[in-house]
């Protein structure tokens, strides 16, 4: 049994008995202790741990509570990557697929986040699935990276289960909310940005810019749907702009109003911008409308992206 006298089922209303019972039919083994699940994988475990959230007005009402997500990483890696944590987030997070290499006091884990609102109905259909894959292959896809880089993993390549009549879908419910277009596997769409005096580069200085493609697959995940939200903002200096995606992606772990967490902060395809970054493997394809869902997340992640790079003083 996966269960004990100390364990929840439902912590703070979440349900964590229905995530350990479909782990638990395969390979991985879950178990419940308090408000954690604990799965555990040949070389590694992940804890799903279910908190309150932070003493915050939420925008989208009441939150019901929050899921943090981390796994550490197997003692080799971890030894890989000692005394050099934030680098090594820096060159392995652009192949982030549902989980960021996440460097706090501690060391270096992989970290994803849901924040779950009280009026929310979608747990079956959305924040399920997306726990689910966070914890079967999130923490795989940075694996399958470094692996890749090192050139000990093959891509895996493969079609994407996203189609053209899937973008284009996109683009008509996306476009009352923001300027898109669709074409082929792919997918572009246009974020408004508060203007500073720093933003220069990418589209025009007050755009972010939100890609879709499903024609680049993942080298350890094969095919899917890559994401790539890039914002305006630009750091001087390539070892500062490092090390502000690493405080980018500590501060998604908090737990708190933010759009659900499932990617990397890393830097974007113009220098060095910054960018989010995250893939979604085709069993997420049978989600509903979860493309839709991604683009309002990376709406949603530019607004708190240039409030926190403000505080920053970018």
């Amino acid at each position: 049994m996966f269960w004990n006298k100390k364990s929840n089922l439902r912590p703070l209303g979440i349900q964590l008995g229905d995530l350990a019972r479909m782990l638990n039919a395969g390979p991985i083994k879950a178990s419940l202790d308090g408000n954690t699940l604990l799965a555990k994988h040949p070389l590694y475990t992940t804890s799903v741990a279910v908190v309150p959230a932070a003493p915050v007005r939420a925008t989208d009402g009441p939150i019901m509570a929050v899921v943090q997500v981390k796994t550490e990483l197997p003692a080799d890696v971890r030894d890989m990557m000692k005394q050099r944590e934030w680098e090594s987030a820096a060159a392995y997070n652009p192949m982030a697929a549902l989980g960021a290499l996440t460097v706090d006091s501690g060391g270096i884990y992989v970290g994803s986040r849901l924040t779950i609102y009280e009026d929310e109905n979608a747990w079956q259909q959305l924040h399920l699935p997306l726990l689910l894959f966070s914890i079967v292959c999130g923490t795989e896809a940075i694996l399958g990276a470094i692996q890749h880089t090192f050139g000990t993993l093959a891509s895996r390549g493969g079609h994407s289960a996203w189609t053209a009549e899937d973008f284009d879908l996109l683009e008509r419910m996306l476009s009352r909310f923001c300027d898109c277009s669709s074409g082929g596997l792919g997918f572009t769409a246009e974020f408004e940005v508060k203007p500073r005096a720093s933003l220069s580069g990418v589209g025009h200085p007050r755009t972010a810019l939100l890609h879709m493609r499903a024609d680049q697959p993942h080298p350890a995940l094969g095919g899917g749907l890559f994401i790539l939200l890039q914002l305006p903002h630009r750091i001087s200096g390539e070892e500062e702009a490092h090390r502000v995606c690493a405080r980018l992606n500590l501060l998604e772990m908090e737990a708190g109003d933010l759009p659900p967490h499932f990617g990397a902060w890393c830097l974007g395809r113009m220098g060095t911008n910054l960018a989010y970054v995250s893939f979604l493997p085709n069993q997420l394809h049978a989600v509903p409308n979860i493309a839709m869902n991604a683009a309002m997340w990376g709406l949603h992640r530019t607004e708190w992206a240039g409030k926190q790079l403000a505080a920053m003083g970018y």
